[in-house]
């Protein structure tokens, strides 16, 4: 109700202004002129020369609005259309005033709410009547709307600053705790890594002693296989050597020398230890397996595969041959119970150790987020504290944008595809002359764009009730402008602001 007040009082400040000079101007032999602020009317004197309000001429009265244009500043035609770059003055008794440009002036449209700026068409047909009185009337209770919102919103935005201060509050309480939790973390960590280092250490000795009784179990195997003992092993020496003799019908077939022999005529301990000996060796480990588990080689059920050799099939009772062990890590399944045991420790410790890590790693990232988010500007107040954070969506025909208040913005297509990030919080700025602290946010460094530089957007933040993205246009390719909705703007001192601003639009 302040705020009607107020315009009651510029009203009728503006009526006695206007009766004042009219006072005056009669008792000076002033001659109103048409198209000019009341308080410049001491400027075109009746009867007297006039200069240019830029200096640059002095003309006869008479030279006044007589639709002919002479200054170059258009002060001498402000009641005409003459001069293309003048303006006309609509004093709108009983509203506000309006400046519209000379070249409005007769010509059939009624801009000004006292019809003034047709006074050539009223004179003949009353044109225009004078609606300033409506106007009047409906700006009032458009003033009382406006009004009774901020003041609403007002309320609503005083417990949002006090919830923001408890929130921020609660955050600064945390830093303590976090960083006493980060230093026990990063300890039980340092042990958890010495563990894992010297289970690594006695694991890789292990696999290196068990690779040295390999290779000692390689070279026996070559030496028993090289009978003529020439440092080879030829097809001869295969066929003699019965462990080849995969399908047990006492016989060594040629197949099953080229199985081993890969269709080559001899080995030397080189090859056989890169090749041979893997081959070799599992045909031991399957003639040794077989005897246990009384299982012919070619009937190796799945289940088997799964368990001992991590092999992975949906169908547990599939059968493979032989053939599919090769693709197995044989030495791994050869190793002693004790080197399992000691490689199933490494891997424990290394599991642990990494768990200690990642718990490091999110005590930390928890700790940055707090005090990055007490670093944040949310106003004079913490007015925008309780915001932070808080997501938004807006839908139109082609995209969905999505508004992280104090984050980031985002947009999505409707019909599927990657999300584009239009831009990362940056801080406050004024995207309209003399705005209001607090009303307009930047977001900065999203994606590049098709013009070789990266995407931004302004939110333009208006008094309402609740959060609400209202609006998403894109001003240039890439730049784009968000009008958003909230309570803590409602700041019963911006409404003199939007008054200016209504003013300057009309």
């Amino acid at each position: 109700m302040e705020i009607i007040y107020n315009l009651d009082i510029v009203l009728i400040i503006n009526l006695l202004i206007h009766s004042i000079i009219l006072t005056k101007c009669s008792v000076r032999n002033f001659e109103i002129i048409k198209g000019i602020p009341i308080k410049n009317a001491k400027l075109y004197a009746y009867g007297e020369d006039f200069t240019c309000l830029d200096g640059t001429l002095t003309i006869p009265f008479s030279y006044i609005n007589d639709d002919y244009c002479d200054c170059i500043d258009s002060s001498d035609e402000p009641g005409t259309s003459a001069c293309p770059n003048g303006t006309f003055y609509c004093t709108n008794k009983g509203h506000f005033p309006l400046v519209v440009p000379s070249s409005r002036v007769n010509d059939g449209i009624c801009d000004c709410c006292d019809g003034s700026d047709e006074w050539a068409n009223n004179v003949q047909k009353d044109a225009c009547p004078n609606t300033c009185k409506n106007l009047s009337h409906a700006s009032r209770i458009e003033a009382k709307k406006i009004d009774d919102l901020f003041a609403l919103g007002f309320e609503i935005r005083k417990q949002l600053i006090a919830k923001g201060k408890y929130l921020l509050s609660q955050k600064q309480d945390k830093i303590i705790p976090l960083m006493a939790k980060i230093k026990d973390a990063q300890f039980k960590r340092s042990i958890l890594f010495n563990d894992k280092e010297v289970a690594k250490e006695k694991e890789d000795k292990t696999i290196e002693e068990e690779k040295s009784n390999q290779q000692n179990k390689a070279i026996k195997i070559f030496n028993e296989i090289d009978t003529n003992k020439n440092n080879k092993i030829e097809v001869e020496e295969v066929i003699a050597y019965s462990i080849f003799d995969q399908n047990k019908d006492g016989v060594v077939s040629q197949d099953e020398v080229n199985y081993f022999m890969e269709n080559k005529k001899e080995f030397d301990l080189k090859d056989f230890l890169s090749n041979g000996w893997n081959r070799v060796n599992l045909l031991i480990f399957t003639k040794s397996f077989d005897e246990k588990q009384h299982l012919d080689k070619k009937n190796i059920k799945k289940e088997f595969l799964n368990q001992d050799f991590n092999y992975n099939s949906v169908n547990e009772t599939e059968i493979y041959n032989i053939e599919d062990i090769e693709a197995v890590r044989l030495n791994k399944l050869l190793y002693t119970e004790k080197t399992k045991i000691i490689i199933d420790e490494s891997k424990k410790a290394q599991v642990l150790f990494k768990e200690a890590d990642q718990t490091v790693k999110d005590l930390q990232k928890q700790l940055y987020d707090v005090r990055k988010s007490l670093s944040k500007n949310f106003g004079s107040e913490d007015e925008f504290a309780a915001l932070d954070g808080q997501c938004y969506e807006l839908t139109n025909d082609e995209y969905v944008y999505k508004l992280c208040l104090f984050e980031k913005i985002t947009q999505r297509p409707i019909k599927g595809g990657p999300e584009v990030i239009l831009g990362v919080w940056k801080g406050w700025t004024n995207f309209i002359n003399d705005e209001p602290q607090y009303h307009t946010m930047l977001y900065d460094r999203g994606q590049y764009c098709l013009n070789h530089y990266q995407r931004f957007a302004y939110v333009h933040l208006s008094c309402g009730l609740e959060p609400k993205l209202i609006s998403v246009s894109e001003l240039n390719r890439c730049e784009y402008i968000m009008e958003f909705e909230l309570p803590s703007v409602c700041v019963i001192q911006d409404i003199k602001y939007l008054r200016k601003l209504e003013r300057e639009e009309l």
